[in-house]
């Protein structure tokens, strides 16, 4: 029963995890900043209270939508200018900021 209820919380810590990491990229990219350092991407996870480090970063945004490249120095950015996107782009920025709106008054 409590490997049930690590692996259940395990499960929950990463999804938040991304669904931070997300919302972050996604403001990143609303903002019209193409890179990021992974340091700086690293340190704000830290303020929000996750435990991350270059390589697990890495990883974890090797298939991410919003990346175009990363390496354990810098986060590029994928970078679409087209009216199409922008508008798919406004509609991930609300239902993200909805997300984590929700999230945080949970807690």
């Amino acid at each position: 029963m409590k490997i049930a209820t690590l692996l259940m919380e395990k499960a929950n810590y990463d999804a938040q995890l991304m669904g931070d990491i997300n919302a972050y990229l996604v403001s990143l990219k609303a903002n019209d900043i193409p890179s990021i350092s992974t340091e700086m991407m690293i340190r704000e996870l830290n303020g929000m209270g996750y435990t991350v480090d270059e390589e697990s970063l890495v990883d974890l945004l090797a298939n991410s939508k919003y990346i175009s490249k990363v390496t354990t120095d810098t986060i590029e950015l994928v970078h679409r200018h087209n009216k199409k996107s922008d508008e798919a782009d406004k509609d991930s920025v609300h239902k993200l900021a909805v997300k984590t709106a929700k999230n945080k008054v949970k807690k």
